[in-house]
């Protein structure tokens, strides 16, 4: 998996730590518990604590755009010694009182996943800040984290995801989530190979089935 990830420009206020990251065995997930602030914003709230500034190892905005904050340098979103241990990825927004995730930030978490997960093997669990800390609602009781946790799962296990094309990518995670689209029985895609008669009639039979599950909600 190929993400484009824009480096922000930050003035630290001391020098971060490089990770070991033979170490690094999970991601967790934060929400900035305020409707609409930026990264500046956010590393100055974390520069007035008292912290090298920006906590985040990754940023997603609301426009599915994903930053690099401290990278794969110690973060600052757990209590130590996780932020060794633990990237933290943040997610622009409120997502303890918004109840809807912009679909194209859903789609950029789920990519930057897949890609630390490949960029970094020996990572394991992927979940919520609350997860390793209990003091904590974050991410937020909105935020879709089994979502984002099970697709990236199911991307994964694609085995020919990085053939597709970069203009169908997210394309083809939507119609692996719902189950329209799910590969061949060996877990290729094909994402070249033409489709028979049958193998649509399998993705509009899944997709009238979706259909009429909404039609009843």
């Amino acid at each position: 998996m190929s993400v484009e990830i824009i480096k922000e420009e930050f003035d630290w206020a001391r020098p971060l730590e490089p990770l070991d990251l033979s170490k690094v065995t999970g991601i967790a997930f934060h929400h900035m518990a305020h409707p609409t602030a930026g990264m500046q914003t956010i590393h100055k709230w974390h520069l007035d604590r008292g912290w090298a500034g920006f906590a985040y190892n990754y940023w997603i905005d609301f426009y599915g755009s994903i930053f690099e904050g401290r990278g794969l340098n110690k973060g600052a979103g757990l209590y130590d010694p996780l932020n060794r241990t633990v990237l933290s990825i943040g997610f622009q927004g409120d997502y303890d009182n918004s109840e809807i995730i912009p679909e194209a930030q859903l789609i950029a978490g789920i990519k930057l996943v897949v890609y630390l997960k490949q960029l970094i093997p020996a990572i394991k669990t992927v979940n919520g800040h609350n997860y390793w800390q209990n003091d904590t609602s974050c991410p937020g009781r909105y935020f879709p984290l089994e979502r984002i946790i099970e697709t990236s799962a199911k991307i994964e296990r694609i085995k020919d995801f990085d053939n597709i094309a970069g203009w169908a990518e997210d394309s083809a995670i939507k119609v692996i989530e719902k189950g329209i689209m799910i590969g061949d029985d060996q877990g290729f895609f094909n994402p070249a190979m033409p489709c028979t008669r049958q193998e649509l009639a399998v993705v509009v039979s899944r997709l009238l089935e979706l259909i009429e599950q909404a039609r009843r909600i």
